[in-house]
């Protein structure tokens, strides 16, 4: 999973180089900060942050954990990604409107449509690397599902007593 993330930080800096750009266009305090205050708060109330960091830990392979702790994280890391998608549309359209307000001074028009854009780029790089914390989260739950089921399907000791009693049986019948 770490190697999802490193690989979409890595595209996205060669798309931009490949452009022709430089990284310090891409960078834009205001506009992660939006991100951030429309994603954060709904963490930290009543312990999603640590469901939320729960998570992240998952990305260990040594790392366990109960069913009921994976379903809540996996509750929250969808939940987190719906935000933050939601934060960067509606802080784009935020933008937006006030670019409309300012078109009677075209020289601050590419400024705020570099903050709209920018801010929308972030939610979806965003939303990319919470991509795979999802994926592992789903895989984990389905790991743990599958090795209930095959903790009930497999014979106890009572089962493969009275099988090798049928055996013996049938056995003597034969004979």
């Amino acid at each position: 999973m770490i190697m999802e993330i490193i690989s979409i930080l890595l595209g996205v800096i060669l798309v931009n180089m490949a452009g022709g750009g430089k990284m310090s266009f891409l960078i834009d305090l205001p506009s992660l900060i939006i991100i951030l205050v429309f994603t954060v708060p709904l963490l930290c109330r009543g312990g999603i942050w640590k469901d939320f960091a729960r998570g992240w830990k998952l990305l260990k392979k040594s790392y366990t954990c109960r069913l009921s702790e994976l379903r809540r994280t996996q509750d929250v890391v969808e939940m987190v990604q719906k935000q933050v998608g939601y934060a960067g549309i509606l802080s784009m359209l935020l933008t937006v409107i006030h670019i409309l307000r300012m078109l009677s001074r075209p020289s601050s028009l590419g400024l705020l449509c570099a903050v709209a854009i920018l801010t929308m780029l972030y939610a979806v790089v965003i939303e990319m690397l919470l991509l795979p914390l999802q994926l592992e989260v789903k895989r984990r739950i389905i790991d743990y599902v599958e090795m209930d089921t095959e903790e009930e399907n497999a014979p106890t000791a009572d089962a493969l007593d009275k099988t090798e009693d049928s055996e013996i049986r049938m056995e003597d019948v034969h004979t």
